[in-house]
């Protein structure tokens, strides 16, 4: 049976996402090494297939380290934002400096399976270089690039405007029956966005 936990992590709030597949769980984001986040998955016995990011600012990538060690389980990610694990200028840390020490394994844009879950994987630059996205099924997870009402923003280190711009336009490509999972704040659909979103009203 599969569902979704979100769970709204560190100084910044981010949502941290476990997907579930029977006792399985794909991590998306983790936030902090939140001990509500390790209670949630032992709770089920879960079996932790993988962890995924969106991309690797500070918010996101705090617990990897903490879930790896625990778990065992492998860390997947856009390489174009391999090098921001290190850097906590890159990753735009606040507070202390967040360095992740795990070695992660590359996703390209593209179809995946990961255990037990098959999801398709999309480039979505903008926020940072190695943004992505992932889609499970009917379920968009877009990290910061965009947000109820909102889009990620695009002054940080690589970052860049003119391909948000040109994921925003790939974006109003998709089914707008999608249910949206932003990096922050509340869940929302593509159909909402289209209509109210003002960075995607061209």
């Amino acid at each position: 049976m599969k569902s979704i936990e979100t769970f709204v992590l560190g100084m910044v709030q981010v949502n941290t996402y476990l997907l579930w597949n029977d006792n399985h769980v794909l991590v998306i984001d983790p936030g902090s090494k939140s001990l509500r986040l390790q209670e949630a998955i032992d709770k089920r016995n879960g079996i932790v297939d993988g962890i995924v990011l969106t991309h690797a600012h500070f918010d996101h990538i705090a617990g990897v380290d903490t879930l790896v060690n625990k778990y065992h389980c492998p860390l997947y990610m856009n390489d174009l934002d391999i090098p921001l694990l290190t850097d906590p200028q890159l990753n735009f840390s606040i507070g202390d400096p967040i360095i992740v020490h795990t070695k992660a394994q590359v996703l390209t844009p593209g179809e995946h399976t990961i255990g037990k879950f098959t999801f398709r994987y999309i480039d979505a630059p903008g926020h940072s270089e190695g943004c992505s996205m992932l889609l499970w099924d009917d379920h968009l997870f877009c990290g910061d690039v965009l947000f109820q009402g909102s889009i990620g923003r695009t002054d940080l280190a690589t970052s860049s405007n003119t391909k948000m711009m040109q994921s925003l336009k790939y974006i109003k490509t998709m089914d707008p029956d999608l249910k949206v999972y932003p990096g922050h704040g509340p869940r929302t659909t593509l159909k909402d966005e289209f209509q109210w979103n003002p960075y995607l009203q061209f």
